[in-house]
């Protein structure tokens, strides 16, 4: 049995079938389609930020490698026999605070998985004034022995207003 449908009911049935189909290829390829387009774009942008801190990291770790290169050549190129105790002694007398010394606190501590061991001394100068202490910590702070200052404390003498006490701690790496 056929169904006779007049013009207007046919464009009816028409328009309502199109509108079916627009709506099963909108849901089923243009909106997946655009929601696969978001996903990608997303997915680029976070891979882009990821290249960025590879890129961020092996810049870092480039500097990182020449500044170990080079404090390996400096700790090989120093003097034989070196140590950071009497470096400092001389570097004391050098400076003219060699009588000022109260006391030298030398540690050595191994270090894990390598060659170096850390060298340690606690310093203390007593009654000595600020151009002394200057040139000290100048003398060592600008050797190529690779020494750092990792502490430093500055009070005023008891005795004497314009001079004044300081402990500090130094440390190197020795092979």
């Amino acid at each position: 049995m056929a169904i006779k449908l007049n013009t207007r009911e046919k464009i009816g049935v028409s328009a309502a079938g199109a509108v079916v189909l627009v709506f099963v290829f909108l849901q089923f390829l243009v909106f997946p389609l655009f929601d696969k387009n978001e996903q990608l774009t997303r997915m680029i942008a976070t891979r882009e930020q990821q290249l960025e801190q590879i890129q961020q990291l092996q810049s870092e770790y480039r500097r990182t490698s020449a500044k170990s290169q080079q404090a390996q050549q400096w700790l090989k190129s120093r003097r034989r026999g070196f140590t950071l105790f009497s470096f400092l002694e001389t570097l004391a007398g050098q400076t003219g605070v060699k009588s000022n010394i109260a006391y030298m606190k030398p540690t050595t501590t191994t270090q894990r998985d390598s060659a170096y061991r850390l060298s340690m001394v606690e310093m203390k100068l007593q009654e000595i004034t600020m151009s002394q202490l200057l040139a000290y910590l100048h003398g060592i702070e600008t050797s190529r022995d690779m020494i750092v200052i990792k502490r430093l404390s500055i009070s005023k003498s008891e005795q004497k207003a314009d001079l004044i006490n300081t402990i500090f701690q130094v440390e190197t790496l020795e092979t």
